[in-house]
Protein backbone atom coordinates (compact mmCIF):
# COMPACT_ATOMS: atom_id res chain seq x y z
CA UNK A 1 0.00 0.00 0.00
CA UNK A 2 1.78 3.20 -1.23
CA UNK A 3 2.45 5.90 1.59
CA UNK A 4 0.23 8.56 -0.27
CA UNK A 5 -2.79 6.27 0.30
CA UNK A 6 -2.02 4.87 3.92
CA UNK A 7 -1.24 8.62 5.89
CA UNK A 8 -4.76 9.63 4.34
CA UNK A 9 -6.70 6.86 5.40
CA UNK A 10 -5.21 6.98 8.81
CA UNK A 11 -5.19 10.69 9.18
CA UNK A 12 -8.77 10.24 7.93
CA UNK A 13 -9.65 7.27 10.43
CA UNK A 14 -8.35 9.09 13.81
CA UNK A 15 -10.52 12.14 12.90
CA UNK A 16 -13.64 9.98 12.50
CA UNK A 17 -12.51 8.52 16.22
CA UNK A 18 -12.03 12.49 17.27
CA UNK A 19 -15.57 13.57 15.88
CA UNK A 20 -17.42 10.34 17.72
CA UNK A 21 -15.63 11.30 21.03
CA UNK A 22 -16.40 15.03 20.44
CA UNK A 23 -19.96 13.71 19.96
CA UNK A 24 -19.68 11.50 23.14
CA UNK A 25 -18.40 13.93 25.00
CA UNK A 26 -19.88 17.46 24.09
CA UNK A 27 -23.40 16.85 22.21
CA UNK A 28 -24.62 13.60 23.77
CA UNK A 29 -24.33 15.79 26.97
CA UNK A 30 -26.72 17.78 25.73
CA UNK A 31 -28.68 16.30 23.87
CA UNK A 32 -29.36 14.13 26.97
CA UNK A 33 -30.69 16.89 28.89
CA UNK A 34 -33.00 18.78 26.32
CA UNK A 35 -34.59 15.58 25.48
CA UNK A 36 -35.67 15.62 29.28
CA UNK A 37 -36.77 18.87 29.66
CA UNK A 38 -38.79 18.53 26.18
CA UNK A 39 -40.06 15.12 27.08
CA UNK A 40 -39.98 14.86 31.02
CA UNK A 41 -41.87 12.28 31.17
CA UNK A 42 -39.27 9.96 29.40
CA UNK A 43 -36.94 11.15 31.31
CA UNK A 44 -35.99 8.02 33.21
CA UNK A 45 -34.81 6.89 29.46
CA UNK A 46 -32.27 9.83 28.99
CA UNK A 47 -29.35 8.11 31.07
CA UNK A 48 -29.67 4.71 29.39
CA UNK A 49 -30.00 6.01 26.35
CA UNK A 50 -26.63 8.15 26.70
CA UNK A 51 -25.14 4.90 27.72
CA UNK A 52 -26.19 2.89 25.07
CA UNK A 53 -24.80 6.05 22.55
CA UNK A 54 -21.36 5.98 24.29
CA UNK A 55 -21.28 2.27 24.06
CA UNK A 56 -22.07 2.60 20.44
CA UNK A 57 -19.53 5.19 20.01
CA UNK A 58 -16.80 2.96 21.49
CA UNK A 59 -17.44 0.23 19.46
CA UNK A 60 -17.27 2.81 16.53
CA UNK A 61 -13.98 4.00 18.07
CA UNK A 62 -12.71 0.24 18.69
CA UNK A 63 -13.31 -0.70 14.61
CA UNK A 64 -11.35 2.41 13.53
CA UNK A 65 -8.54 0.92 15.70
CA UNK A 66 -8.84 -2.35 14.38
CA UNK A 67 -9.16 -0.84 10.74
CA UNK A 68 -5.93 1.00 10.88
CA UNK A 69 -3.91 -2.09 12.44
CA UNK A 70 -5.30 -3.65 9.50
CA UNK A 71 -4.20 -1.05 7.64
CA UNK A 72 -0.90 -1.30 9.05
CA UNK A 73 -0.48 -5.13 7.75
CA UNK A 74 -1.54 -4.41 4.04
CA UNK A 75 1.15 -1.68 4.13
CA UNK A 76 3.78 -3.90 5.10
CA UNK A 77 2.27 -6.80 3.23
CA UNK A 78 1.50 -9.25 6.13
CA UNK A 79 -2.11 -9.21 5.50
CA UNK A 80 -2.33 -13.21 5.56
CA UNK A 81 -0.56 -13.28 8.45
CA UNK A 82 -2.59 -15.21 11.01
CA UNK A 83 -1.70 -12.46 13.40
CA UNK A 84 -4.24 -10.30 10.91
CA UNK A 85 -7.55 -12.10 11.92
CA UNK A 86 -7.93 -11.22 15.49
CA UNK A 87 -8.30 -7.87 14.45
CA UNK A 88 -10.60 -8.70 11.81
CA UNK A 89 -12.61 -10.68 14.44
CA UNK A 90 -12.49 -7.82 16.80
CA UNK A 91 -14.12 -5.69 13.53
CA UNK A 92 -17.21 -8.53 13.50
CA UNK A 93 -17.60 -8.06 16.96
CA UNK A 94 -17.60 -4.37 17.36
CA UNK A 95 -19.98 -4.14 14.24
CA UNK A 96 -22.88 -6.65 15.91
CA UNK A 97 -22.30 -4.80 18.94
CA UNK A 98 -23.03 -1.88 17.76
CA UNK A 99 -25.82 -2.92 15.74
CA UNK A 100 -27.28 -4.89 18.74
CA UNK A 101 -27.06 -1.82 20.89
CA UNK A 102 -29.05 0.59 17.77
CA UNK A 103 -31.38 -2.58 18.10
CA UNK A 104 -32.02 -2.36 21.77
CA UNK A 105 -32.85 1.17 21.36
CA UNK A 106 -35.33 1.59 18.81
CA UNK A 107 -37.00 -1.85 21.02
CA UNK A 108 -36.72 0.39 24.32
CA UNK A 109 -38.19 3.72 22.68
CA UNK A 110 -40.91 2.10 20.66
CA UNK A 111 -42.15 -0.05 23.89
CA UNK A 112 -41.94 3.28 26.03
CA UNK A 113 -44.24 4.70 23.24
CA UNK A 114 -42.11 7.27 22.31
CA UNK A 115 -39.89 7.01 18.57
CA UNK A 116 -38.55 10.13 18.88
CA UNK A 117 -39.25 12.28 15.90
CA UNK A 118 -39.99 9.70 12.59
CA UNK A 119 -36.40 10.61 11.09
CA UNK A 120 -34.51 9.24 14.32
CA UNK A 121 -36.74 6.10 13.69
CA UNK A 122 -36.06 5.92 9.98
CA UNK A 123 -32.29 6.37 10.89
CA UNK A 124 -32.10 3.71 13.18
CA UNK A 125 -33.97 1.38 10.96
CA UNK A 126 -31.37 2.22 8.73
CA UNK A 127 -28.70 1.71 11.06
CA UNK A 128 -29.29 -1.24 12.41
CA UNK A 129 -30.06 -2.75 8.55
CA UNK A 130 -26.69 -1.56 7.42
CA UNK A 131 -25.05 -2.72 10.57
CA UNK A 132 -26.43 -6.11 10.19
CA UNK A 133 -25.20 -6.09 6.57
CA UNK A 134 -21.98 -4.26 7.45
CA UNK A 135 -21.05 -7.50 10.26
CA UNK A 136 -22.52 -10.50 7.62
CA UNK A 137 -20.33 -9.09 5.26
CA UNK A 138 -16.92 -8.66 7.28
CA UNK A 139 -18.16 -12.24 8.10
CA UNK A 140 -17.44 -13.67 4.95
CA UNK A 141 -14.30 -11.71 4.02
CA UNK A 142 -12.94 -12.95 7.56
CA UNK A 143 -13.87 -16.32 6.18
CA UNK A 144 -12.15 -15.27 3.02
CA UNK A 145 -9.10 -14.23 5.00
CA UNK A 146 -8.74 -17.60 7.11
CA UNK A 147 -8.81 -19.51 3.30
CA UNK A 148 -6.26 -17.18 2.10
CA UNK A 149 -4.56 -17.72 5.53
CA UNK A 150 -3.92 -20.76 5.04
CA UNK A 151 -3.29 -21.03 1.55
CA UNK A 152 -0.12 -18.73 2.01
CA UNK A 153 1.10 -20.93 5.03
CA UNK A 154 1.11 -23.96 2.56
CA UNK A 155 2.66 -22.15 -0.23
CA UNK A 156 5.38 -20.92 1.77
CA UNK A 157 5.73 -24.77 3.09
CA UNK A 158 5.67 -25.74 -0.52
CA UNK A 159 8.20 -22.84 -1.42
Amino acid sequence: MPRWTRVPLLTLLALIGLLVLALQIGALPILAREWTIEAPEFAYLALPLAVGAVGAGICVQLALVATGRLVGFVHRGRIFDRAALPWVDGLVVCGALATGIVLLTFIVLSAAGTGGPPALSILMIVAIIGGATATLLLLVMRALLRQAVALDAELREVV
